[in-house]
């Protein structure tokens, strides 16, 4: 009998972590516990009629391809539709686009194709979670620059990446959320955007454009997505099916350079083949049908409905030195407590109060952000946002 079974893992193996954001919302199955930990999209959003319709008659007409194996790259309907959804902003190829099982798979294919252990890749600090989880996998070591209410700032990046070159170290990509960030609801500013790719052009450093939320604004102009600034090819986008259908489809897409794509063909194909053809053809004929726009504008009635009772539920109860963000989209928003106090501590006394959250330390490279969380207003009902923010108000007013 093998006495210890940890001796046969690798170092890559050793290296992970689990998501603290999943373990955490272990605890928040609880039916009486109101949890805003979750980045879940309200199942009411579901357009289940028009997918069982479609469903229906993709088995009836193609079933014997919609059930077989597909290309690694993915099913050519589907990147024909994703490439003319991308060219509104931008011209774009179906043979720049892979589809992938998920966004966090197309992270992982990212990772897996660019990092080498020690490699240094700069996020924003906070950043998505998954990111994180996705490239400490590779062992990357990662730099995270502040961001503010602009998104991350240039003038502090401006002087990571000089401080590298002065050590002949260059990042192998520079990842960053520009719209409605998960976790903190901040949008990078157009001025931040172009300067940002100027500072990738300067270095020769690539852009991550992990880009979930993108569609969903509830209000003001839609600032133009980096990748449809970028002259010299050095953005790869992500992009999801997941907040704008449904994320049991398991649906998302990366598009990248040809030469990038075509070596991210090569990772995927020993991850897993190909992605499910039966689900990626029924989202291409969901997009053929042109139902997308409608099905995301009911989302941006439904949530930004939500989100403006959360912020007047946060104004009404929360007590004096507590702070928070005001997104205008995305699904989340973020909240500062005073420096003194822990987010940390306090999750465990939230769940007494039958209120959940996810702790802002998960979300910073570098241990940062105790006094932060992140809270979630697209799953909760409205009456449950309201009863939320009182338990998690009385709470913190409890312990400060």
């Amino acid at each position: 009998m093998i006495k210890d079974l940890t001796a046969f893992y690798s170092k890559a193996a050793l290296n992970m972590k689990r998501s603290e954001i999943r373990e955490l919302l272990k605890m928040t199955r609880r039916p009486d516990v109101i949890s805003f930990g979750g980045g879940l999209p309200d199942p009411e959003t579901f357009p289940v009629k028009d997918l069982e319709d479609i469903s229906c008659q993709l088995l009836r007409d193609k079933g014997a391809i919609a059930l077989q194996y597909g290309p690694t790259e993915g099913e050519v309907p589907l990147r024909q539709e994703i490439a003319k959804w991308m060219s509104r902003e931008k011209a774009t190829k179906p043979e720049n686009i892979l589809i992938t099982v998920g966004s966090q798979q197309g992270l992982d294919i990212i990772s897996k194709v660019f990092l080498d252990p020690h490699d240094i890749v700069v996020v924003e600090l906070p950043t998505y979670v998954g990111g994180l989880q996705a490239f400490n996998a590779y062992r990357a070591r990662m730099i995270g620059v502040p961001q503010d209410d602009e998104g991350m700032r240039m003038d502090l990046l401006e002087k990571t990446l000089a401080k590298l070159a002065k050590r002949n170290k260059k990042p192998k990509f520079i990842y960053v959320v520009p719209d409605f960030q998960n976790p903190s609801g901040v949008t990078m500013s157009l001025e931040r955007r172009k300067k940002l790719l100027d500072l990738a052009y300067q270095y020769e450093v690539p852009i991550v454009e992990d880009s979930p939320y993108r569609d969903l604004r509830f209000v003001g102009k839609p600032i133009p997505a980096i990748y449809s600034l970028d002259s010299e090819n050095h953005v790869i986008v992500l992009g999801t099916f997941s907040k704008l259908l449904c994320p049991g489809l398991r649906l998302a897409w990366i598009m990248a350079p040809t030469e990038w794509t075509d070596r991210m063909i090569v990772a995927k194909q020993s991850m897993d083949l190909c992605s499910p053809s039966y689900t990626q053809l029924i989202v291409a004929e969901y997009l053929k049908r042109g139902l997308l726009p409608k099905q995301i504008e009911n989302i941006r009635k439904l949530y930004g409905r939500k989100l403006e009772i959360m912020l007047d539920a946060l104004k009404k109860y929360m007590p004096k030195g507590v702070k928070w963000s005001k997104p205008k989209g995305g699904l989340f928003l973020w909240i500062e407590l005073p420096k003194r106090m822990s987010a940390n501590d306090l999750f465990l006394k939230a769940i007494e109060n039958k209120v959940a959250y996810v702790v802002g330390s998960a979300f910073h490279c570098d241990d940062a952000g105790q006094n932060t969380m992140r809270i979630n207003f697209s799953y909760p009902s409205e009456q449950q946002i309201v009863e939320g923010i009182q338990r998690l108000a009385k709470m913190l007013k409890a312990n400060m």
